[in-house]
Formats: structure tokens, C-alpha cells, sequence
């Protein structure tokens, strides 16, 4: 029996060696190849994750640029809308002929129409017009209002309409100082030096 204790005690200490170096190896097994793969499963998620994110803000911004893209057409379309083509000073006769025939629709007498001199101003040519009249003061005062939309390039610096009554009519004296528009005057040309 001793003999066989003996025999257990060398058999138990070459399995408990055996089994020593098999935790070994399946330590080094796991730390080599299992812990590798969930540490790169752990950064894959957090990549998704990042990723989902960077999606969101895609999604965001495509949606805002729609946003801007669709106020640049609408503010395209308003600045087309609102786009004034001037006329050179040389269609001033022109011009007045149009706020006179203007004036007539509306039964307006014309007393005065004196256009001054033309001015240069950095982006236009300025051309003061007084215009001076009588008429209905409801048609006067109309007129008045309507002018901007007939004449988007002529602004109206000053105004006085004076109604007057007599008897049944309703009559008014009116004067506007208008501002017209007309397209830049080229500079003159220098003169050519002398030999």
C-alpha cells in the first residue's frame, strides 16, 4: 500500500505539473488570441459608433444645404425680379415724354417738367426733375404712389400737394422732385498728349 501511495504521490505531482502547464497554455492561448479579438471588437464598435455619428451630422448638413440652396433660389429669383435696366441720359426726352403721358392717364395737368443738369455719381447719373401740375387731388396723390412702380429707377427726393376746394370740385396743385436713374456716364476721354 505504501508502495501504491508512492506511486499516486509521483503520479499526482506529474499531473498537477501537466495541468500547471496546460493553465499556462490556455493563459497564453487567451491573452494571444481571444483577448486580441474582443479588444478589436471593442474598437470596431466604437468605429460604428463614430461612424453612425458622422452619418447624422451628414444627414444634417445635406439637410441645411438643401435649406441654403432653396433661400439662394428664392432670393435669385427675388434679386431677377427687382433688376432695373437704366437708360442713358440721352433718353431723357424719352423719359419725360413717359412721366408726362404717365400724368395725362390719370387727368393730371403738366404745368412744368425741368429737368437740371445731369450729375455723376459713383454708380449712376444722377438727373434732378421737377415736375409741377394741378389735377384731382386723389389722382395727384395716386400718381404719386404709383411712380416707384412705373419708374423703378426715378426716386421721389420731395413732394407738396396743396388741395384745393371750389365750389363742387376737389382740385390740387401739386410738385415732385424727382430723382432719375439713368445708367453711368462714361468718363470723358483724356486728351491725347501733345507732340
Amino acid at each position: 500500500m505504501n508502495n501504491n501511495l508512492a506511486q499516486l504521490r509521483a503520479n499526482l505531482s506529474v499531473d498537477l505539473a501537466a495541468i500547471g502547464v496546460l493553465v499556462a497554455l490556455t493563459a497564453i492561448v487567451a491573452a494571444g488570441g481571444v483577448l486580441p479579438v474582443l479588444s478589436a471588437r471593442a474598437a470596431q464598435r466604437g468605429l460604428h459608433d463614430q461612424l453612425e455619428s458622422n452619418r447624422a451630422a451628414t444627414r444634417q448638413l445635406r439637410s441645411k444645404q438643401a435649406e441654403f440652396e432653396l433661400n439662394l433660389a428664392r432670393l435669385e429669383g427675388e434679386l431677377k425680379a427687382t433688376r432695373v435696366e437704366v437708360e442713358p441720359v440721352g433718353r431723357l426726352n424719352s423719359r419725360l415724354s413717359r412721366l408726362t403721358e404717365s400724368a395725362s392717364l390719370r387727368k393730371l395737368a403738366l404745368d412744368r417738367v425741368a429737368p437740371e443738369a445731369p450729375q455723376r455719381a459713383p454708380k449712376a447719373t444722377l438727373v434732378p426733375i421737377r415736375i409741377e401740375g394741378r389735377g384731382a387731388f386723389l389722382a395727384s396723390r395716386d400718381w404719386m404712389a404709383d411712380l416707384r412702380v412705373e419708374f423703378p429707377d426715378v426716386e421721389i427726393a420731395g413732394f407738396q400737394i396743396a388741395r384745393e376746394r371750389f365750389g363742387t370740385t376737389d382740385s390740387s396743385s401739386f410738385s415732385f422732385d424727382l430723382v432719375w436713374y439713368a445708367a453711368p456716364s462714361a468718363p470723358a476721354e483724356k486728351a491725347a498728349p501733345k507732340k
